[in-house]
């Protein structure tokens, strides 16, 4: 069993969260729950869990704020908003586990699946490190990004990125060193969340680092850095071509 905590200062929200656990999570075991980061530090200093289901927006202290009063992390952790885009967004490029309220369910068991094979496996909370050390900078823009794998995660500089490809239901990266990192997420996700203006679709199966290009071949074709060429879409070529006309 994850001995889980739910720490959420909205009653009826822990509530529904509870009955779905019970209902449809069989390996989570609410030990206790808690409604403020003060009442939060506690259980989890009492119960030392497997797994905190933790509310970003709180009273007196937000989810951040309750996991920089640890001195370690020791258990994983399932955050849940109500509302913040730019909460979301972080939890994306540091591959964090994140459920928006009004919970659903199916988001609900995939998180816990994946926490329980992390678990399993060991994969330690470098991610949550990450995301919270950026966090505490108060910057606006992202310079890495976690991608994870079925044997955790790898931390890359986004700058590093040449251009990312669709592998199946997987993302292949191109990084300028020359090395590849495959994310176990698909390429929707990654057009999704890399910045507009540094990142461009050019066909269904890839994206580009504008900062990265080299030049436009007739033949339809991108160059970039170490002898790489992407193709261009034709449904895309018009909104590319505008980036450096």
């Amino acid at each position: 069993m994850i001995r889980s905590i739910i720490i959420d200062d909205e009653r009826p929200s822990r509530e529904a969260l509870r009955n779905y656990l019970q209902e449809y999570c069989p390996d989570i075991e609410i030990v206790d729950d808690a409604d403020s980061m003060k009442t939060g530090l506690m259980a989890i200093k009492r119960h030392l869990p497997d797994l905190v289901f933790l509310d970003i927006d709180m009273p007196n202290g937000n989810g951040f704020d309750l996991l920089r009063n640890l001195d370690r992390i020791t258990f994983k952790i399932i955050f849940v908003t109500a509302h913040s885009e730019y909460a979301v967004k972080a939890f994306r490029f540091f591959a964090t586990d994140y459920l928006l309220k009004p919970v659903d369910i199916d988001e609900l068991m995939e998180a816990v699946a994946k926490v329980k094979m992390e678990l399993q496996q060991g994969i330690n909370n470098k991610n949550i490190e990450e995301l919270l050390c950026f966090a505490s900078k108060g910057k606006s823009d992202f310079n890495i990004i976690v991608i994870p794998d079925k044997k955790g995660f790898e931390v890359v500089q986004i700058q590093d990125i040449l251009y990312c490809e669709a592998d199946g239901y997987c993302t292949r990266f191109f990084l300028n060193d020359g090395k590849t990192r495959i994310s176990s997420k698909n390429l929707k996700v990654y057009e999704e969340i890399l910045e507009a203006g540094r990142f461009q679709r050019v066909h269904h199966s890839y994206i580009v680092n504008l900062n990265h290009v080299l030049g436009y071949h007739h033949d339809g074709t991108i160059a970039l850095p170490g002898n790489h060429t992407v193709p261009l879409g034709n449904v895309y070529k018009k909104k590319f071509l505008e980036k450096f006309t």
